[in-house]
């Protein structure tokens, strides 16, 4: 997913990425690269059934990051049912 944050953007717009809910059972872990370069980067949030589990705000220069989400201890079932939202949110506009 991709927003631009410089104009014509405005403070606050928001960009959302979402799963329906899907089914794991045993070892589950969410990996993404992701790049957050310029003075205008808001936040970008993952969450996990309403609870965030990864954050990360501002200029990042220009590197790609993995992240790696383990969510083996998010609950105590053998199968469970996630809903995954991955959110970015401009800070400012130049």
């Amino acid at each position: 997913m991709y927003i631009e944050t410089s104009r014509p953007r405005r403070l606050g717009n928001l960009s959302r990425l979402s799963t329906p809910a899907l089914s794991f059972s045993g070892a589950t872990c969410i990996t993404f690269f992701y790049h957050m370069y310029g003075a205008t980067i808001g936040r970008l949030q993952v969450t996990v059934n309403g609870q965030t589990v990864f954050s990360a705000s501002g200029n990042k220069n220009s590197s790609w990051f993995e992240a790696n989400i383990n969510l083996n201890l998010q609950g105590n079932y053998s199968v469970r049912n996630i809903s995954t939202v991955i959110k970015l949110v401009v800070a400012r506009v130049k």
